[in-house]
């Protein structure tokens, strides 16, 4: 996944339940990545990102207190996580919107992951997964490749695979690329947890002369996944909605194939 594109000179607004030390700890570590100053002002809350040879801000982050948000999970959640807004400003002429791009990720990175509490209630929401994804030494010895719209079930289902046995390093998600409404927030929710998560759309599949390229790239990461798998003893497990990857990753002419098996 790509840095986030922001325009020069335009400001940019994260929302999420994220704490002063957390933004502090980000916008530091990225400073101390491209040797500038971070500075937080006394008493306000607002960074500022400056370049130690000329003393101009690139990008100032401000933040303030939300009152409670309705939940961002199609369950409630009592009581509501804390939240605030992120204001992402690069200074005008100053070239910062890169740096502030990097800066939305990292902040992204951390507030768009589920909480502990909605992976609970989406837990809570999907009783045959919790009763049945017990731990099960037998799948210790496999790997997950999965393919499905990014939603709340998604999500559930994949980390109940989890707690059944499959090791977090050996499941790689893949989201069908629809506009489906919290997208963002399972990706980073699988990534956090230490999967794969790339996106195979339909749209590359059925027009694959205009997506080449991406084809190519996700093509050799899927290649790559089942290669390592199968090099460390592994059998893999394919969960996929509409069967493209069975179909050689969906390409006409493609050259994998798999050939399902059963026990």
């Amino acid at each position: 996944m790509s840095t986030t594109a922001i325009a020069a000179d335009q400001w940019v607004v994260l929302r999420g339940p994220l704490s002063a030390e957390t933004i502090t700890t980000a916008a530091t570590a990225l400073a101390e990545h491209r040797q500038l100053q971070c500075a937080l002002e006394e008493g306000a809350r607002t960074l500022r990102l400056t370049d130690p040879v000329t003393a101009h801000v690139l990008v100032t982050v401000r933040w303030k207190s939300l009152p409670p948000q309705a939940p961002r999970t199609l369950g409630f959640q009592i009581p509501p996580p804390a939240a605030v807004d992120i204001l992402i400003d690069p200074a005008p002429g100053s070239g910062g919107s890169q740096l502030a791009g990097e800066l939305h990720d990292a902040l992204s990175a951390r507030a768009l992951p589920y909480t502990g509490s909605e992976l609970d209630g989406i837990r809570a929401a999907m009783p045959l997964l919790e009763r049945y994804s017990t731990e099960q030494p037998a799948f210790g010895n496999w790997a997950l490749l999965f393919r499905d719209h990014y939603l709340e079930h998604s999500t559930g289902f994949v980390l109940a695979m989890e707690r059944a046995g499959i090791p977090p390093e050996w499941i790689f998600a893949l989201d069908k690329g629809d506009k489906t409404w919290n997208r963002d927030r399972v990706h980073a929710t699988f990534t956090a947890r230490g999967y794969r998560s790339d996106v195979l759309d339909n749209t590359a599949v059925n027009e694959p002369e205009a997506h080449r390229g991406e084809l190519a790239r996700v093509g050799a990461d899927i290649d790559a996944f089942l290669d390592a798998a199968h090099a460390a003893g592994r059998q893999v497990l394919v969960v996929d909605d509409g069967g493209l990857l069975a179909r050689g990753y969906g390409a006409a002419g493609a050259p994998a194939r798999w050939t399902p098996r059963w026990s």
